[in-house]
């Protein structure tokens, strides 16, 4: 850094007119830059090599800046000649694995060094390494229960503990998306459901029933009468019957593209929309019926790990699929859920439609229903950053609403 809002990035090449970026408090500007290899001399090729030369140049400022490209909120490109915008457009397009940031293209402009493309952005400035919060605490551990072994895992502290469920398709891990960021200012519990993860299952009993137990006990040992609770599709089942169970322990439900074991004729008539192949699976990498087909194709090796999360344990998902659906509750025990209650879903989820969750949420004294957009079963998983936001947004407003 030369000076405190000047960044130099060494071995990158630039005229000694202007640095790479300027940083404030709260912004990073990328000087305009170029497709250089060494020194400044171009890359050779046309437009379509400069401008990924151009753009890994712009990473390396980024970088240096201790940022990334999920924080940038505008890039600007300009061309020499705007006849070249489907090359530089295909080789831009190939950089980006997700989503690219907002952008605007400039053509038939002059530019230094005989260039045919130039790229400047602004992003979001990520406090300085020294200043960031130290990672929470981590633990884990086995609570014995009914014959059983039940782990979990705590981390962080501080709050209302936020208890995490896991769906058929995943176990504790499946959360990864969801631990760290809401345990950095409160408690976050994962565990397993018999026969998932590293919990047992040596009496084959694995399904909702025994799963409020299990769950109370961990609770239990782990000194937690209050928590806010989080279902995902059969954890939801586990969520729903701890809630009726000990209604005092639940301060709020976030029911993520689940029942929970919840009838009724309207809900009838939502699932009745389900593609009559919701639970086909095919043997292709990442493929998986929790998981949108879109999705699968866009992030490949986020689906494999779901995919290879879902192989772990002993559970047989084709028995304890119909012991959940054995399972039923009416409008009568929905009235007892007075807690508010978030009812999320994935637009495309084709195992619980958006209608037979939004006539869930019919049935439940407190509810809210909110669809994720361009996601199947797991929108957790699958766009974690919307799913996140929806449930902090959530658990704010419930605090918001106690401390008024």
């Amino acid at each position: 850094m030369s000076g405190s809002d000047r960044l130099v990035v060494e071995g990158l090449g630039r005229l000694p007119q202007f640095c790479h970026a300027g940083v404030t408090d709260n912004l990073i500007f990328v000087s305009g830059t170029l497709g250089t290899g060494e020194g400044l001399t171009l890359v050779t090729g046309g437009v379509g090599p400069e401008t990924t030369q151009t753009l890994r140049n712009v990473e390396r400022i980024l970088d240096a800046a201790e940022a990334r490209w999920d924080d940038v909120v505008k890039v600007s490109v300009y061309l020499a000649d705007m006849s070249e915008f489907g090359a530089m457009n295909e080789a831009y397009g190939a950089y980006f694995d997700g989503t690219p940031p907002a952008r605007i293209t400039v053509g038939d402009v002059g530019l230094a060094l005989g260039a045919r493309v130039e790229i400047e952005c602004v992003a979001q400035r990520r406090p300085p390494r020294s200043a960031r919060v130290t990672p929470p605490a981590r633990r884990t551990g086995f609570v014995d229960h009914d014959g059983e072994r039940i782990h979990y895992e705590v981390v962080g502290e501080g709050g209302v503990p936020l208890v995490f469920s896991h769906g058929a398709g995943g176990n504790h891990a499946v959360w990864y998306q969801q631990v760290a960021p809401f345990a950095m200012d409160r408690t976050v519990v994962t565990w397993d459901h018999r026969g998932f993860g590293r919990s047992t299952d040596r009496a084959d009993r694995s399904g909702p029933d025994v799963a409020i137990g299990d769950l109370l006990a961990v609770l239990d040992a782990l000194g937690i009468d209050r928590a806010d609770l989080v279902g995902q599709s059969m954890g939801g089942w586990t969520t729903v019957g701890v809630a009726l169970a000990r209604p005092s322990l639940a301060r709020s439900l976030v029911l993520s593209d689940t029942l929970g074991g919840f009838t009724s004729v309207a809900i009838t008539t939502g699932l009745a929309r389900r593609p009559a192949n919701a639970l086909a699976a095919t043997e292709v990498l990442g493929s998986h019926p929790a998981l949108g087909k879109a999705f699968s194709s866009k992030d490949p090796e986020r689906a494999h790990l779901y995919q290879s999360l879902s192989q772990m344990g002993s559970a047989d998902v084709a028995v304890i699929l119909p012991r959940l659906l054995a399972v039923t509750h009416d409008a009568s025990e929905a009235a007892q859920l007075t807690m508010p209650v978030l009812c999320i879903v994935g637009d495309s989820d084709p195992l619980f439609p958006p209608a037979s969750i939004r006539a869930l949420a019919d049935l439940l004294p407190d509810a809210r229903v909110v669809e994720i957009s361009g996601c199947g079963h797991s929108p957790y998983f699958e766009d974690p950053a919307a799913w996140n936001t929806v449930t902090r947004h959530f658990l704010e407003e419930l605090e918001s609403s106690i401390a008024r």
